[in-house]
């Protein structure tokens, strides 16, 4: 006897695999957009204060799995940006974490979190 994989069994199975994961620090947020963005730079700015080493900041980042970069336009507010994005089934969840530093010293910084949708 053959058996019939349904729409909705694939889309149920597409829907938990094809779906990544937010990185822990951006697990647990409001649902809503605008509530999520402030407690999301909160969060940042909690673990990663001003004078804190920026070694520490970046071993988490890489351990996370944010993409890290260096800012081309010399006119940008931050120097640095990580950005860790998660491949949803309609949306791209999109978690960033931009800074300065100086002597290995964060001077400035910021968290943003964010979609892109069909």
């Amino acid at each position: 006897m053959r058996r019939h994989i349904t729409l909705a069994a694939l889309t149920g199975l597409c829907a938990s695999a094809c779906a990544d994961s937010p990185p822990p620090i951006g697990r647990g947020l409001p649902a809503a957009f605008a509530d999520a963005r402030p407690v999301f730079d909160k969060r940042v700015k909690e673990r990663f204060p001003i004078g804190s080493e920026e070694e520490k900041l970046l071993a988490e980042l890489h351990r996370e799995a944010f993409t890290i970069a260096e800012a081309g336009n010399p006119s940008s507010r931050y120097r640095f940006s990580a950005t860790y994005e998660a491949h949803q089934l309609v949306c791209n969840l999109s978690w960033t974490i931009s800074w300065n530093a100086e002597r290995s010293r964060i001077t400035d910084i910021a968290g943003d979190y964010g979609a892109t949708c069909l």
